[in-house]
């Protein structure tokens, strides 16, 4: 009676969650595993999984191997995340590189993989189920991963010096790519079928690590959403300067890598994280982003990520992946409401394009500049009151413009299928768009698609019919481009997604209805597309 006492309270304790029920046992090269079935059973979860290893003494550096264990190590708690500030002050250590994996319960045959890579300026976010818990993905008979990588100075300082190479975010991603490869094989899954995706600075995540030569044989497809390397924003083409500012705003004046190394690796890492100085600007409207990728030096011993501008690479020599490029349709919102009448003011007083581009002469500059707000604002000013002309801007320039460029380069440059998607879609999912205060606006902001991918802790609202039709397209067309390298492989779906081609490019829309289009936005699309032919900057940059 006592036995079966201790079962039925046991019982009722699972029932109500409070007890989480253990998944298989799965032994990977560090050790034996366990997880917890999810709340509904559909699926195991073991997430908090050391991919690999990091603290002070390889701060800036590519990370080092995972640890071992003896024992069953109970992976079930993901409360891990990389230092970042947050409205409470710095938050997650800096031991946090840790990695998720979610199988679906009832399916024993080797399954594709997909492996997020979160957003957020490369400065914020993790691979939590926060944003992104794998409930609608799953259901399709995928597995899919998630995981952290340092973010800010800790991920992204660049020196060009071998204690600070650069770029030990995007190596911790290729350092979690490389743990897939070897061990997901024990959770189910399908080493040598792995797509990689992500948004924003996930997604500008994914064109770099297309470029990169260190992922070769890692992922055999990628989806890049609202991201792209060869926009504005995807490289710190000054590097050593912006690593000179920050260490003018903890109080120590130099430009010399070796001391802001000295300086920066004995600090505690919050107040690194902390640290952040305001950008003095020229003329060139630059991103305010301090830390994010850059292009390395080539240094013996170390293994470099990118070494070229990304543009050059993808032009001289792609990797033959299929790929889908998309942004959404007013990616530009989110941005609104960090602007202030004096910011608006200043963007007013500059040229409207970034650094990447170069001109013979700065009235070449001023000319095409003056063109290009003739475009956008005809005789107004940069203000609120043109508000949205400015979310057209800035969703074509930062967004839509490069996604269009890089799908046409690899288009040209690679066999293999490209797909474009365009997202319009205004629904009760649409989280950023309703947090930025747009809610009545129409179309779509910036990240707004992902919670119709992901079921996402975030947002706890219940999901009306037209929500649950473009979840369950969305899902299906994503995870058939995983199984099969094709979206639409059968006639199951309303549209046929048609790959682009050299001389015609092909957008599936996603809204209330899935349709087959061209380009969005052709005239000014055309004109970025003239401007970066002619002017971009091709010259590795040379700030060290």
């Amino acid at each position: 009676m006592i036995k079966f006492g201790k079962r039925i309270i046991l019982f009722t304790l699972f029932a109500m969650n409070l007890v989480d029920q253990p998944a298989p046992e799965v032994t990977i090269e560090q050790g034996t595993l366990s997880g917890k079935i999810s709340t509904d059973g559909s699926f195991f979860e073991y997430v908090g999984i050391p991919y690999a290893t990091t603290n002070s003494s390889t701060r800036f550096k590519a990370p080092l191997p995972p640890p071992s264990w003896k024992g069953v190590y109970r992976a079930v708690d993901e409360i891990y995340q990389c230092p970042q500030s947050s409205f409470i002050g710095v938050v997650g250590t800096e031991d946090c590189l840790k990695i998720n994996v979610y199988v679906p319960a009832l399916v024993k045959k080797k399954l594709p993989v997909m492996v997020y890579i979160h957003g957020r300026a490369f400065l914020l976010g993790s691979g939590g189920k926060f944003l992104y818990a794998p409930d609608f993905l799953v259901k399709h008979n995928v597995i899919l991963v998630t995981f952290n990588y340092r973010l800010g100075a800790l991920g992204f300082l660049c020196l060009g010096i071998k204690e600070a190479p650069g770029n030990a975010g995007l190596k911790d991603q290729i350092a979690a790519l490389r743990w897939v490869k070897r061990n997901i094989a024990a959770f189910g899954g399908d080493p040598d079928n792995v797509t990689v995706f992500g948004q924003s600075a996930g997604g500008t995540s994914v064109s770099l690590l297309l470029a990169s030569n260190a992922t070769q044989g890692l992922f055999k497809k990628i989806i890049v959403q609202s991201g792209s390397s060869i926009s504005s924003w995807a490289i710190n083409r000054q590097p050593l300067w912006v690593a000179s500012l920050i260490a003018k705003e903890l109080g120590y004046d130099t430009k010399d890598p070796k001391e802001i190394f000295e300086i920066f690796s004995k600090l505690p890492y919050e107040k690194l994280v902390k640290a952040r100085p305001k950008k003095p600007l020229g003329m060139y409207f630059d991103t305010q982003l301090l830390n994010y990728p850059c292009v390395e030096q080539e240094i013996e011993g170390e293994e470099a990520v990118i070494t070229d501008y990304p543009y050059n690479i993808l032009s001289n020599n792609p990797k033959n992946i299929p790929a889908i490029y998309g942004t959404t349709s007013r990616e530009g919102i989110f941005l609104i409401p960090d602007d202030t009448k004096e910011s608006l003011a200043a963007r007013d007083a500059r040229y409207i394009f970034a650094s990447d581009l170069e001109f013979s002469s700065e009235n070449e500059a001023a000319r095409v500049s003056q063109m290009m707000r003739e475009f956008y604002f005809g005789e107004k000013n940069i203000s609120f009151e043109v508000q949205n002309i400015i979310i057209d801007l800035n969703t074509q320039l930062y967004f839509e413009a490069p996604a269009i460029l890089e799908s046409e380069l690899l288009v040209k440059n690679t066999k293999a299928n490209v797909h474009n998607y365009y997202f319009n879609y205004a629904g009760g999912r649409n989280f950023l768009k309703f947090i930025s205060g747009f809610w009545n606006e129409a179309g779509a902001c910036h990240s707004d698609e992902i919670l119709y991918l992901f079921k996402g802790n975030i947002w706890n609202f219940p999901i009306s019919k037209d929500d649950q039709n473009l979840i369950d397209w969305m899902t299906k067309m994503w995870t058939n481009f995983a199984k099969y390298g094709d979206p639409t492989p059968t006639n199951d779906l309303p549209v046929r997604w048609e790959p682009s081609t050299k001389d015609d490019m092909k957008f599936l829309y996603i809204d209330q209805d899935l349709k087959m289009g061209r380009t969005p936005n052709p005239e000014a699309n055309r004109l970025w597309k003239n401007i970066y032919e002619k002017y971009r900057k091709k010259n590795k940059p040379n700030d060290f």
